[in-house]
């Protein structure tokens, strides 16, 4: 009788795992899969997309090992002389450890190979067990077509079955990563807060004194490449304006007139963990094409422009007549190998690559530097989970250009 406890033990483990594996697996992956010819992932499909006679059948099983298991224990118990309260307490602690916890988190772990495994036996209950089964399922829908009147809830995708559609069809070369990286920024754009799209950081920020003369302030702009120049008063920490270099000729008219007659005097300020979205509405909404960013201390963290946020939602970046091709923070994008800068934040980064790079760092090279814990030199490179990062520039003790490349994963 101890062998048949144990054989119900087993049952009971068999149905809980096989609940939580059917129910976890993806059933975009198995179509893909289903579409290169996997006759196994078709059987599969075809199983796993009539969830209510899989599920009746699995419950029908569960519950009747569950059953007879107590008054198998109790019958031993009573005629060992042991006590049927520990019994039954021991038994317990017994189906919920064996029974439930370990079968459903091992299921959880690799729900499509114990799917396989288990669809044979399943299928072979459902044609057992239809007589019952198909009795439940009809009152069910009965009972379900009265609570909703009849009305057929609309087929939807979420949000991570989106997802992960994109990076099936990624893996499977149906879009280029252009095209990837682009539907993941507009799927990920509502969770982003400013500090994580900042491309100009306070070291990288060119801003103007207040009391420039016509002279010194044309010089800089005709120099540069940049339409508006954010213009301070003490410091970078006293925005007081930003300049659009249109105003440089209505200036040139009258070269006495002081600096900030012709300045923007209240620019627009945003904190660094306010969110993107709300951002983006605000500059739309005043007409700004660019924001001081604060950081928590009210000191100035950089600048955001309205190009930047575009940048981001469409995974790549804008350039126009006046851009500079070797200053783009992306130099090259390949299916597992950049070139970008190293102020490209990591969030992006973790985009391109689908990595879980951790975020304490806001930018690429801040992450290096902690990883060398030291500043690096040229042609010095590093290998940690799963990305190899080639330094390929240093500008004193900046880092100016990384080689960022995807590892192949070693087949066990």
């Amino acid at each position: 009788m101890t062998v048949v406890v144990i054989f119900l033990l087993l049952v009971s483990a068999f149905f809980s795992g096989s609940e939580t594996a059917l129910t976890a697996t993806s059933k975009l992956k198995l179509q893909s899969e289903a579409n290169h010819g996997n006759k196994k992932a078709e059987k599969l499909l075809g199983l796993i997309s009539r969830p209510s006679e899989f599920i009746t059948t699995i419950l029908i099983g569960n519950n009747i090992a569950n059953l007879v298991l107590p008054v198998l224990v109790t019958t031993i118990a009573l005629s060992n002389g042991f006590s049927v309260t520990w019994a039954t307490v021991i038994l317990t602690v017994t189906i919920i450890i064996f029974g439930e916890v370990f079968p459903k988190s091992i299921a959880a772990a690799f729900p499509e190979r114990i799917s396989m495994l288990v669809m044979p036996i399943i299928n072979f209950l459902i044609i057992v067990f239809k007589p019952v089964t198909s009795v439940f399922n009809r009152m069910t829908d009965f009972i379900t077509n009265k609570l909703s009147h009849g009305e057929k809830k609309p087929w939807t995708v979420s949000k991570d079955e989106l997802i992960s559609m994109i990076e099936i069809a990624d893996e499977e070369g149906v879009i280029d990563p252009h095209e990837s990286l682009r539907v993941r920024g507009i799927l990920d754009f509502t969770n982003l807060n400013v500090k994580d799209v900042l491309q100009t950081p306070r070291v990288e920020m060119d801003a103007l004194k207040y009391d420039m003369t016509f002279d010194e302030v044309s010089k800089i702009v005709t120099e540069g490449m940049y339409t508006r120049y954010p213009v301070y008063r003490e410091d970078l920490d006293d925005i007081v304006g930003v300049f659009h270099t249109k105003y440089i000729l209505k200036w040139s008219l009258n070269k006495d007139d002081e600096f900030l007659k012709y300045c923007d005097t209240t620019p627009l300020t945003i904190r660094e963990f306010q969110s993107v979205e709300d951002v983006l509405r605000m500059m739309t909404r005043e007409r700004r094409h660019m924001a001081i960013v604060l950081d928590e201390y009210g000191g100035t963290e950089g600048i955001l422009t309205h190009e930047d946020i575009i940048e981001t939602l469409l995974g790549f970046e804008i350039e126009d007549e006046m851009d500079d091709k070797s200053e783009a923070i992306v130099r090259s994008l390949k299916e597992d190998r950049i070139i970008c800068e190293g102020k490209i934040t990591l969030h992006r980064l973790n985009a391109i690559f689908q990595t879980e790079i951790p975020e304490e760092e806001d930018t690429l090279s801040g992450y290096l530097y902690f990883l060398f814990d030291a500043i690096p030199e040229k042609g010095d490179s590093i290998e940690i989970d799963g990305l190899k990062f080639d330094v390929l520039q240093m500008e004193e003790n900046t880092i100016r250009l990384v080689k960022v490349t995807k590892l192949k994963q070693r087949s066990e």
